[in-house]
């Protein structure tokens, strides 16, 4: 059972979040320049995470400050380490 969801703070301004339904494909176009946090809501904490850059990170130093768990927390560290600051 998976879902993709955005994560609150971890969407550029002016983008829109997005929330997937359980076990149903979905298709977001991302048009806002920024990274985007994404989880699978019932399997966050284990880690099932990704972070999408679109064009300058533009929102990192606001995506970077958003607190996560379980293993969440070193997958999102591993990813934004890898985001260039330009």
């Amino acid at each position: 059972t998976h879902d993709a969801q955005s994560i609150k703070g971890m969407v550029p301004d002016g983008a829109e979040p997005f929330k997937g339904k359980t076990n149903e494909e979905i298709t977001v176009t991302l048009t806002q320049e920024g990274v985007y946090g994404v989880k699978c809501a019932p399997h966050y904490g284990m880690g099932m995470v990704a972070l999408i850059a679109v064009g300058k990170p533009v929102n990192l130093d606001a995506a970077t400050a958003v607190k996560h768990t379980g293993k969440a927390k070193k997958v999102f560290a591993d990813l934004l380490s890898q985001v260039p600051a330009n």
